[in-house]
C-alpha cells in the first residue's frame, strides 16, 4: 500500500491538470503554426495569442492547487520554445519576408538567445526578489505586433530595421538586467483577448 501510494504521488506529478493545460497550449501553438504555413497569418496569430493566455493558466492553476513541481516547470519551458520563439521566427521569415541571408542569421541568433535564456532561468530562477534575469521571451509577440503595425506602410528599410530590433531583443534576452515580474496579469490577459478579437476580425472580414 505504501509503495502504491508513492507511485500514485509520482504519477500525479506528471499527470495532472496544470500539465494538461501546458499540453493544450502546445496544441494551440501547433495549430497556429499550421495556419501560418498555410498563409493565414491573422488566424495563426490569434491562436498563438490564445496559447499565450493558456500558458499563463497552467502556472496559475498549479500554484492555486499547491502542486507546482520541477517537472511542470520544465514542461512549461519546453512548450515556451514553440510559443515564444519558434512561432515568431517562422512569422519573421514567412509573413514579414525576412528571408535574406542576414535576416536568417539574425533569426537564428534570436532563437538561440531565447533558448539560452529559458535554460538559464531554469537554473537560476528569479533574481533580486521576483525579477526575471533578462528580457522574458514572452515579449517576442510584441515584436511581431510592432512589425505588423508598420509592415502595411511599406516603410523603407523595413528589413534592416526589423533585423536591428530582433538583434536588440536577443541581446536583452541574453542580458542579466532584472525585469520585474508583473504582480497582476489580468489587465495583460484582457489586452491579449482584445488582440485576438482584432486578429479574428481581420481574418474573417479584413482583406487577405
Amino acid at each position: 500500500m505504501e509503495k502504491s501510494s508513492m507511485d500514485n504521488e509520482k504519477n500525479n506529478q506528471f499527470f495532472n491538470g496544470p500539465n494538461a493545460i501546458t499540453l493544450l497550449a502546445l496544441l494551440t501553438v501547433w495549430l497556429a503554426i499550421v495556419f501560418l504555413l498555410q498563409g493565414q497569418f491573422y488566424l495563426s496569430f490569434a491562436l498563438v495569442l490564445l496559447a499565450f493566455i493558456v500558458d499563463f493558466a497552467d502556472g496559475w492553476l498549479a500554484r492555486k492547487l499547491g502542486i507546482s513541481s520541477d517537472f511542470g516547470r520544465l514542461l512549461d519551458g519546453q512548450v515556451d520554445v514553440f510559443i515564444y520563439l519558434v512561432y515568431p521566427a517562422l512569422a519573421f521569415y514567412l509573413f514579414f519576408g525576412l528571408q535574406d541571408i542576414g535576416s536568417i542569421i539574425v533569426i537564428f541568433i534570436f532563437l538561440a538567445s531565447g533558448v539560452f535564456r529559458l535554460a538559464r532561468f531554469n537554473v537560476l530562477g528569479y533574481v533580486s526578489g521576483f525579477n526575471y534575469p533578462g528580457l522574458p521571451v514572452v515579449f517576442s509577440h510584441l515584436l511581431v505586433l510592432l512589425f505588423l503595425i508598420f509592415k502595411p506602410s511599406n516603410l523603407q528599410y523595413f528589413v534592416y530595421i526589423s533585423d536591428v530590433l530582433i538583434m536588440l531583443t536577443s541581446i536583452l534576452m541574453l542580458s542579466t538586467f532584472p525585469f520585474p515580474k508583473p504582480k497582476k496579469i489580468s489587465g495583460f490577459v484582457i489586452f491579449l483577448a482584445a488582440l485576438i478579437a482584432v486578429m479574428l476580425y481581420l481574418h474573417f472580414y479584413g482583406s487577405h
